[in-house]
Protein backbone atom coordinates (compact mmCIF):
# COMPACT_ATOMS: atom_id res chain seq x y z
CA UNK A 1 0.00 0.00 0.00
CA UNK A 2 2.86 2.45 1.05
CA UNK A 3 4.79 1.48 -2.02
CA UNK A 4 1.42 2.02 -4.67
CA UNK A 5 1.02 5.16 -2.59
CA UNK A 6 4.46 6.55 -3.02
CA UNK A 7 4.52 5.53 -7.00
CA UNK A 8 1.22 7.85 -7.13
CA UNK A 9 2.81 10.94 -5.65
CA UNK A 10 6.26 10.32 -7.90
CA UNK A 11 3.95 10.39 -10.89
CA UNK A 12 1.61 13.52 -9.82
CA UNK A 13 5.35 15.00 -9.35
CA UNK A 14 6.40 14.28 -12.69
CA UNK A 15 3.56 15.23 -14.53
CA UNK A 16 3.75 18.27 -12.41
CA UNK A 17 6.96 19.16 -13.32
CA UNK A 18 6.71 18.71 -16.76
CA UNK A 19 3.77 20.76 -17.01
CA UNK A 20 6.13 23.37 -15.55
CA UNK A 21 8.73 22.99 -17.65
CA UNK A 22 6.91 22.66 -20.73
CA UNK A 23 5.32 26.58 -20.50
CA UNK A 24 8.82 27.71 -20.18
CA UNK A 25 9.90 30.75 -22.74
CA UNK A 26 13.17 29.92 -24.50
CA UNK A 27 13.88 33.51 -25.34
CA UNK A 28 13.59 36.19 -23.26
CA UNK A 29 11.70 39.04 -23.43
CA UNK A 30 11.57 41.28 -20.77
CA UNK A 31 8.76 43.13 -22.81
CA UNK A 32 6.62 40.08 -23.11
CA UNK A 33 6.68 38.41 -19.62
CA UNK A 34 3.81 35.57 -19.00
CA UNK A 35 2.55 34.08 -16.24
CA UNK A 36 4.94 30.66 -16.85
CA UNK A 37 8.19 30.88 -15.86
CA UNK A 38 11.53 31.82 -17.33
CA UNK A 39 14.36 29.35 -15.95
CA UNK A 40 16.82 32.09 -17.65
CA UNK A 41 14.88 34.89 -15.28
CA UNK A 42 15.17 32.66 -12.42
CA UNK A 43 18.75 31.99 -12.48
CA UNK A 44 20.62 35.09 -14.73
CA UNK A 45 18.32 38.33 -14.20
CA UNK A 46 19.28 40.56 -11.79
CA UNK A 47 19.38 43.21 -14.52
CA UNK A 48 17.32 45.04 -16.13
CA UNK A 49 18.93 46.77 -19.23
CA UNK A 50 16.59 49.84 -20.07
CA UNK A 51 17.63 52.46 -22.83
CA UNK A 52 16.80 55.97 -23.10
CA UNK A 53 17.24 58.46 -26.27
CA UNK A 54 16.58 61.79 -23.60
CA UNK A 55 18.93 64.16 -22.12
CA UNK A 56 16.48 64.21 -19.56
CA UNK A 57 16.36 60.97 -17.20
CA UNK A 58 13.05 61.47 -15.48
CA UNK A 59 10.09 63.12 -17.18
CA UNK A 60 11.18 64.58 -20.41
CA UNK A 61 9.76 67.37 -22.24
CA UNK A 62 6.74 66.32 -24.23
CA UNK A 63 7.49 66.66 -28.63
CA UNK A 64 5.07 69.09 -28.13
CA UNK A 65 7.38 70.85 -25.52
CA UNK A 66 10.21 71.18 -27.86
CA UNK A 67 11.99 74.03 -28.93
CA UNK A 68 10.28 76.06 -26.27
CA UNK A 69 7.37 75.14 -26.72
CA UNK A 70 6.58 75.17 -30.36
CA UNK A 71 6.87 71.62 -30.65
CA UNK A 72 9.35 72.87 -33.64
CA UNK A 73 12.13 70.91 -35.18
CA UNK A 74 15.22 73.16 -34.53
CA UNK A 75 16.74 74.39 -38.08
CA UNK A 76 20.74 74.60 -38.84
CA UNK A 77 22.12 78.10 -39.77
CA UNK A 78 22.04 78.54 -43.73
CA UNK A 79 23.87 80.74 -46.25
CA UNK A 80 27.15 81.36 -47.90
CA UNK A 81 30.15 79.54 -46.03
CA UNK A 82 27.25 77.86 -43.79
CA UNK A 83 24.51 74.82 -44.68
CA UNK A 84 23.13 74.96 -47.65
CA UNK A 85 20.04 76.83 -48.24
CA UNK A 86 17.87 73.90 -47.15
CA UNK A 87 14.66 72.73 -48.56
CA UNK A 88 11.44 72.51 -46.44
CA UNK A 89 8.78 71.41 -47.88
CA UNK A 90 5.61 69.38 -46.22
CA UNK A 91 8.32 69.72 -42.66
CA UNK A 92 6.63 67.83 -40.54
CA UNK A 93 6.42 68.43 -36.12
CA UNK A 94 8.97 66.89 -34.04
CA UNK A 95 6.16 64.93 -33.03
CA UNK A 96 5.40 63.53 -36.53
CA UNK A 97 8.41 62.93 -37.74
CA UNK A 98 8.90 58.89 -38.33
CA UNK A 99 12.02 57.65 -36.15
CA UNK A 100 13.39 54.26 -36.64
CA UNK A 101 16.40 52.77 -34.98
CA UNK A 102 18.39 49.37 -35.31
CA UNK A 103 20.29 48.70 -32.66
CA UNK A 104 22.74 45.73 -32.68
CA UNK A 105 23.55 45.17 -29.49
CA UNK A 106 24.77 46.68 -25.88
CA UNK A 107 28.01 46.24 -23.95
CA UNK A 108 29.65 47.36 -21.23
CA UNK A 109 33.31 46.91 -19.50
CA UNK A 110 35.23 46.88 -16.49
CA UNK A 111 38.88 46.91 -18.17
CA UNK A 112 39.99 50.53 -17.41
CA UNK A 113 43.13 50.98 -19.00
CA UNK A 114 42.53 49.49 -22.23
CA UNK A 115 39.41 51.92 -23.10
CA UNK A 116 41.48 55.64 -22.81
CA UNK A 117 41.55 57.44 -25.50
CA UNK A 118 38.11 56.69 -27.41
CA UNK A 119 38.93 52.60 -28.03
CA UNK A 120 41.72 53.37 -30.05
CA UNK A 121 43.63 50.38 -28.41
CA UNK A 122 40.87 48.02 -29.22
CA UNK A 123 42.78 46.97 -32.36
CA UNK A 124 41.15 43.94 -33.64
CA UNK A 125 38.74 40.84 -32.72
CA UNK A 126 40.77 39.25 -29.64
CA UNK A 127 41.28 42.70 -27.77
CA UNK A 128 37.20 43.44 -28.44
CA UNK A 129 36.56 40.16 -26.69
CA UNK A 130 38.93 40.72 -23.95
CA UNK A 131 37.58 44.55 -23.53
CA UNK A 132 34.07 43.77 -23.61
CA UNK A 133 31.79 42.45 -21.66
CA UNK A 134 28.51 41.29 -24.34
CA UNK A 135 25.59 41.71 -21.62
CA UNK A 136 22.94 42.57 -24.61
CA UNK A 137 24.13 41.21 -28.30
CA UNK A 138 20.42 40.04 -29.71
CA UNK A 139 19.58 43.12 -31.99
CA UNK A 140 16.36 45.36 -31.23
CA UNK A 141 14.53 47.52 -33.88
CA UNK A 142 12.61 50.37 -32.47
CA UNK A 143 9.94 52.18 -34.51
CA UNK A 144 8.11 55.19 -33.46
CA UNK A 145 5.58 54.10 -36.31
CA UNK A 146 5.67 50.88 -38.97
CA UNK A 147 7.76 51.47 -42.39
CA UNK A 148 5.80 48.19 -43.86
CA UNK A 149 2.73 46.23 -43.97
CA UNK A 150 3.77 43.01 -42.99
CA UNK A 151 5.30 41.53 -39.99
CA UNK A 152 8.86 43.02 -39.52
CA UNK A 153 11.15 42.97 -36.88
CA UNK A 154 9.65 46.03 -34.85
CA UNK A 155 6.55 44.75 -34.55
CA UNK A 156 7.43 41.13 -33.78
CA UNK A 157 9.65 42.67 -30.69
CA UNK A 158 7.06 45.45 -29.48
CA UNK A 159 9.55 47.83 -31.08
CA UNK A 160 6.53 50.56 -31.55
CA UNK A 161 5.93 50.37 -27.42
CA UNK A 162 9.78 50.42 -26.71
CA UNK A 163 10.30 53.01 -29.12
CA UNK A 164 7.49 55.29 -26.48
CA UNK A 165 9.43 54.37 -23.18
CA UNK A 166 13.00 55.36 -24.94
CA UNK A 167 11.34 58.78 -25.52
CA UNK A 168 9.53 59.35 -22.64
CA UNK A 169 11.98 58.54 -19.31
CA UNK A 170 10.15 55.04 -18.64
CA UNK A 171 13.35 53.28 -21.17
CA UNK A 172 13.30 50.67 -23.48
CA UNK A 173 13.98 47.54 -22.01
CA UNK A 174 16.41 45.69 -23.99
CA UNK A 175 17.28 41.92 -23.79
CA UNK A 176 20.19 41.33 -21.88
CA UNK A 177 22.11 38.85 -19.32
CA UNK A 178 23.74 40.05 -15.86
CA UNK A 179 27.58 40.61 -16.26
CA UNK A 180 29.88 39.38 -13.92
CA UNK A 181 30.15 40.74 -10.47
CA UNK A 182 33.97 39.93 -9.22
CA UNK A 183 33.88 38.14 -6.28
CA UNK A 184 36.84 39.15 -3.60
CA UNK A 185 37.58 38.50 -0.20
CA UNK A 186 36.88 41.21 2.91
CA UNK A 187 40.84 40.83 3.22
CA UNK A 188 41.20 41.44 -0.68
CA UNK A 189 38.56 44.00 -1.13
CA UNK A 190 40.42 45.88 1.87
CA UNK A 191 43.62 45.83 0.21
CA UNK A 192 42.72 47.60 -3.01
CA UNK A 193 40.68 50.09 -1.52
CA UNK A 194 37.11 48.79 -1.77
CA UNK A 195 34.20 49.15 0.89
CA UNK A 196 32.05 46.50 -1.15
CA UNK A 197 32.09 43.13 -2.81
CA UNK A 198 31.58 43.47 -6.78
CA UNK A 199 32.89 44.61 -9.62
CA UNK A 200 33.50 48.69 -11.36
CA UNK A 201 32.66 48.99 -14.54
CA UNK A 202 34.21 52.01 -16.81
CA UNK A 203 32.72 51.80 -20.38
CA UNK A 204 28.93 51.57 -21.78
CA UNK A 205 28.26 51.27 -25.46
CA UNK A 206 25.44 51.21 -27.86
CA UNK A 207 26.30 49.62 -31.55
CA UNK A 208 23.88 51.51 -33.64
CA UNK A 209 23.35 49.73 -37.21
CA UNK A 210 20.87 52.35 -38.22
CA UNK A 211 19.03 55.47 -36.93
CA UNK A 212 16.50 56.90 -39.46
CA UNK A 213 14.95 59.79 -39.47
CA UNK A 214 11.83 60.25 -41.42
CA UNK A 215 12.11 63.57 -43.27
CA UNK A 216 14.87 63.86 -46.29
CA UNK A 217 15.18 65.67 -49.15
CA UNK A 218 17.32 65.25 -52.25
CA UNK A 219 17.17 68.28 -54.70
CA UNK A 220 13.78 68.72 -53.28
CA UNK A 221 12.70 65.23 -54.05
CA UNK A 222 12.47 62.82 -50.94
CA UNK A 223 15.08 60.17 -49.83
CA UNK A 224 14.41 56.68 -49.73
CA UNK A 225 16.38 53.40 -48.57
CA UNK A 226 16.11 50.08 -46.98
CA UNK A 227 15.37 49.79 -43.69
CA UNK A 228 15.44 46.30 -41.87
CA UNK A 229 15.52 44.78 -45.23
CA UNK A 230 12.11 46.57 -46.40
CA UNK A 231 12.94 48.93 -49.48
CA UNK A 232 11.62 52.74 -50.58
CA UNK A 233 11.63 53.52 -46.64
CA UNK A 234 11.09 57.60 -46.56
CA UNK A 235 14.07 58.92 -44.65
CA UNK A 236 18.06 59.24 -43.95
CA UNK A 237 20.32 56.86 -42.19
CA UNK A 238 22.25 59.45 -39.72
CA UNK A 239 24.57 56.91 -38.16
CA UNK A 240 27.37 57.83 -41.52
CA UNK A 241 26.84 61.28 -40.84
CA UNK A 242 27.35 60.91 -37.23
CA UNK A 243 30.21 58.70 -36.78
CA UNK A 244 32.96 61.47 -37.43
CA UNK A 245 32.70 65.19 -36.07
CA UNK A 246 32.67 68.01 -39.34
CA UNK A 247 36.11 68.25 -40.86
CA UNK A 248 37.42 65.09 -40.28
CA UNK A 249 39.66 63.93 -42.79
CA UNK A 250 40.30 60.86 -44.36
CA UNK A 251 43.55 59.98 -42.74
CA UNK A 252 42.17 60.57 -39.22
CA UNK A 253 39.14 58.45 -39.27
CA UNK A 254 41.26 55.51 -40.36
CA UNK A 255 42.93 56.20 -36.75
CA UNK A 256 39.63 56.73 -34.61
CA UNK A 257 36.78 54.81 -34.00
CA UNK A 258 33.22 55.72 -35.37
CA UNK A 259 31.26 57.61 -32.61
CA UNK A 260 27.58 55.96 -33.16
CA UNK A 261 29.67 52.51 -33.58
CA UNK A 262 29.55 52.21 -30.37
CA UNK A 263 27.89 55.45 -29.23
CA UNK A 264 30.71 55.21 -26.23
CA UNK A 265 29.89 56.46 -22.19
CA UNK A 266 33.66 56.41 -20.18
CA UNK A 267 33.70 57.23 -16.86
CA UNK A 268 35.46 60.41 -15.73
CA UNK A 269 37.71 60.47 -12.69
CA UNK A 270 35.50 62.87 -10.72
CA UNK A 271 32.27 60.33 -11.67
CA UNK A 272 34.69 57.13 -9.98
CA UNK A 273 34.78 58.52 -6.83
CA UNK A 274 31.19 57.66 -5.77
CA UNK A 275 30.44 55.28 -8.90
CA UNK A 276 27.26 54.38 -10.35
CA UNK A 277 28.54 51.84 -12.38
CA UNK A 278 29.55 49.34 -9.94
CA UNK A 279 27.69 45.96 -9.67
CA UNK A 280 27.78 44.48 -6.66
CA UNK A 281 27.61 40.97 -5.58
CA UNK A 282 24.71 39.52 -4.71
CA UNK A 283 21.02 38.68 -5.49
CA UNK A 284 19.30 42.02 -5.00
CA UNK A 285 17.99 43.47 -8.37
CA UNK A 286 19.24 46.58 -10.34
CA UNK A 287 18.57 48.46 -13.09
CA UNK A 288 21.08 49.02 -15.88
CA UNK A 289 20.29 52.28 -17.39
CA UNK A 290 22.13 53.67 -20.39
CA UNK A 291 20.95 56.67 -22.48
CA UNK A 292 22.03 59.25 -25.56
CA UNK A 293 20.79 62.57 -26.34
CA UNK A 294 18.59 62.55 -29.27
CA UNK A 295 14.80 63.53 -29.07
CA UNK A 296 15.47 66.99 -27.26
CA UNK A 297 17.97 67.33 -29.88
CA UNK A 298 16.59 66.78 -33.29
CA UNK A 299 18.02 69.57 -35.92
CA UNK A 300 17.47 70.20 -39.69
CA UNK A 301 20.92 69.86 -41.14
CA UNK A 302 21.78 70.13 -45.62
CA UNK A 303 25.04 69.31 -47.54
CA UNK A 304 26.06 68.74 -50.62
CA UNK A 305 25.92 65.71 -52.52
CA UNK A 306 28.56 64.12 -54.74
CA UNK A 307 26.08 65.01 -57.51
CA UNK A 308 26.14 68.75 -56.63
CA UNK A 309 22.73 68.58 -55.19
CA UNK A 310 21.29 69.56 -51.92
CA UNK A 311 20.26 67.41 -49.28
CA UNK A 312 18.18 68.25 -46.34
CA UNK A 313 18.16 66.02 -43.89
CA UNK A 314 16.68 65.89 -39.78
CA UNK A 315 20.84 65.23 -37.83
CA UNK A 316 21.08 66.09 -34.28
CA UNK A 317 22.20 69.97 -33.20
CA UNK A 318 25.59 71.41 -33.34
CA UNK A 319 26.09 71.10 -29.47
CA UNK A 320 29.66 70.45 -29.40
CA UNK A 321 30.63 70.65 -33.14
CA UNK A 322 29.47 73.49 -35.48
CA UNK A 323 28.12 71.90 -38.98
CA UNK A 324 28.47 74.18 -41.97
CA UNK A 325 27.43 71.81 -44.93
CA UNK A 326 29.83 69.26 -44.50
CA UNK A 327 28.89 65.51 -45.06
CA UNK A 328 30.10 64.89 -41.37
CA UNK A 329 27.68 66.25 -38.69
CA UNK A 330 28.88 63.56 -35.67
CA UNK A 331 30.37 64.28 -32.21
CA UNK A 332 26.84 65.64 -30.48
CA UNK A 333 25.28 62.62 -29.70
CA UNK A 334 27.28 61.56 -26.33
CA UNK A 335 26.01 59.06 -23.46
CA UNK A 336 26.16 58.27 -19.71
CA UNK A 337 25.08 55.49 -18.08
CA UNK A 338 24.29 54.21 -14.10
CA UNK A 339 23.52 51.13 -12.06
CA UNK A 340 20.33 51.37 -9.84
CA UNK A 341 19.49 49.27 -7.10
CA UNK A 342 15.85 50.03 -6.52
CA UNK A 343 16.14 48.17 -3.48
CA UNK A 344 17.99 50.45 -1.86
CA UNK A 345 17.57 53.94 -3.76
CA UNK A 346 15.35 56.87 -2.56
CA UNK A 347 13.83 59.79 -4.80
CA UNK A 348 14.22 63.53 -5.43
CA UNK A 349 11.48 66.43 -5.15
CA UNK A 350 13.49 69.96 -6.44
CA UNK A 351 11.60 72.92 -5.15
CA UNK A 352 12.24 76.30 -7.35
CA UNK A 353 11.63 75.40 -10.83
CA UNK A 354 9.85 78.05 -12.83
CA UNK A 355 8.43 75.85 -15.84
CA UNK A 356 11.07 77.27 -18.32
CA UNK A 357 10.73 74.57 -21.23
CA UNK A 358 14.54 75.92 -21.66
CA UNK A 359 16.14 75.09 -18.06
CA UNK A 360 16.73 71.94 -16.44
CA UNK A 361 17.87 70.31 -13.19
CA UNK A 362 20.89 68.09 -13.92
CA UNK A 363 21.83 66.12 -11.15
CA UNK A 364 26.09 65.34 -10.77
CA UNK A 365 27.83 63.14 -7.98
CA UNK A 366 29.63 65.86 -5.75
CA UNK A 367 33.41 65.43 -7.29
CA UNK A 368 32.06 66.58 -11.12
CA UNK A 369 33.08 70.07 -12.19
CA UNK A 370 32.20 69.31 -16.25
CA UNK A 371 28.32 69.98 -16.11
CA UNK A 372 28.31 70.83 -20.18
CA UNK A 373 30.40 68.30 -21.57
CA UNK A 374 28.52 65.37 -20.18
CA UNK A 375 25.53 64.30 -19.60
CA UNK A 376 24.21 64.64 -15.62
CA UNK A 377 23.82 61.69 -13.97
CA UNK A 378 20.34 61.95 -13.96
CA UNK A 379 18.03 65.18 -15.23
CA UNK A 380 14.31 66.81 -15.70
CA UNK A 381 12.88 69.81 -16.76
CA UNK A 382 13.21 72.99 -14.71
CA UNK A 383 8.80 72.48 -13.58
CA UNK A 384 7.73 72.89 -10.53
CA UNK A 385 6.34 69.08 -10.06
CA UNK A 386 10.26 68.25 -10.66
CA UNK A 387 11.60 64.95 -9.72
CA UNK A 388 13.82 62.17 -9.73
CA UNK A 389 12.87 58.71 -9.57
CA UNK A 390 15.89 56.81 -8.39
CA UNK A 391 19.67 58.32 -6.67
CA UNK A 392 21.70 55.67 -5.25
CA UNK A 393 22.53 57.33 -1.62
CA UNK A 394 25.67 59.28 -1.98
CA UNK A 395 26.78 63.25 -2.00
CA UNK A 396 25.32 65.30 -5.12
CA UNK A 397 25.13 68.82 -6.52
CA UNK A 398 21.84 70.02 -8.48
CA UNK A 399 22.40 72.22 -10.87
CA UNK A 400 19.68 74.39 -12.85
CA UNK A 401 21.23 74.58 -16.47
CA UNK A 402 19.88 76.29 -19.20
CA UNK A 403 19.83 76.20 -23.13
CA UNK A 404 20.27 80.33 -23.47
CA UNK A 405 23.05 80.31 -25.84
CA UNK A 406 22.54 78.83 -28.49
CA UNK A 407 19.26 77.78 -28.53
CA UNK A 408 19.34 74.23 -29.96
CA UNK A 409 17.67 72.08 -27.08
CA UNK A 410 20.94 70.93 -25.07
CA UNK A 411 21.48 72.97 -22.01
CA UNK A 412 24.59 75.35 -22.25
CA UNK A 413 24.92 77.92 -19.00
CA UNK A 414 25.27 76.70 -15.53
CA UNK A 415 22.76 79.57 -13.55
CA UNK A 416 23.29 77.87 -10.23
CA UNK A 417 23.99 74.94 -8.06
CA UNK A 418 23.79 73.45 -4.47
CA UNK A 419 24.52 70.33 -3.02
CA UNK A 420 22.60 67.62 -1.30
CA UNK A 421 22.93 63.98 0.52
CA UNK A 422 21.12 61.04 -0.20
CA UNK A 423 22.33 58.91 3.23
CA UNK A 424 22.77 54.96 3.22
CA UNK A 425 19.37 54.68 5.56
CA UNK A 426 16.55 54.56 5.42
CA UNK A 427 15.95 53.29 2.18
CA UNK A 428 13.16 54.09 -0.25
CA UNK A 429 12.75 57.39 1.18
CA UNK A 430 11.81 60.71 -0.51
CA UNK A 431 14.32 63.90 -0.09
CA UNK A 432 13.26 67.41 -1.50
CA UNK A 433 16.27 69.71 -2.17
CA UNK A 434 15.41 73.46 -3.36
CA UNK A 435 17.11 75.43 -5.95
CA UNK A 436 15.23 78.42 -8.11
CA UNK A 437 15.94 77.35 -11.34
CA UNK A 438 16.15 79.54 -13.76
Amino acid sequence: MVLNRLKIYYFLFSLSCFYLFSNCKTDVDLGKETKFPVISTLFNNRMLLLLKGTYATDNPLDWSELNNGTGDLYIDSQGDGLDPIMTLTNLPKAADLPIFLDIGEVRISSKFDKGFNDLTQIRDTVDSNKFWDFIAPNRQVFCTRTYSLDNNTCLESDGILKAYDFFNGIGAQFPSNDPSAETLSWEEAAALGKAWLGREYYYSGIYFRSLVTGFALDAGLPVTLRFDNRPNIFGLNIVPRNNYAPGTTTAEKSAIVPKMFPSLFSQTFEQAVQSDMRIREGFDPYILEVRINLKENLMLHSYTSSRSTTVTYVGVSDIFFDHKGEGDAGGNIISRARVIYPETASSLTISGGTNSLLHYYGIFRFEETEFINELPLAATPAKQTAKIKYLNPGTYKVVCLGDVSKRDGYPDTVVRETAFTIPEFPFRQTYNVDLACP
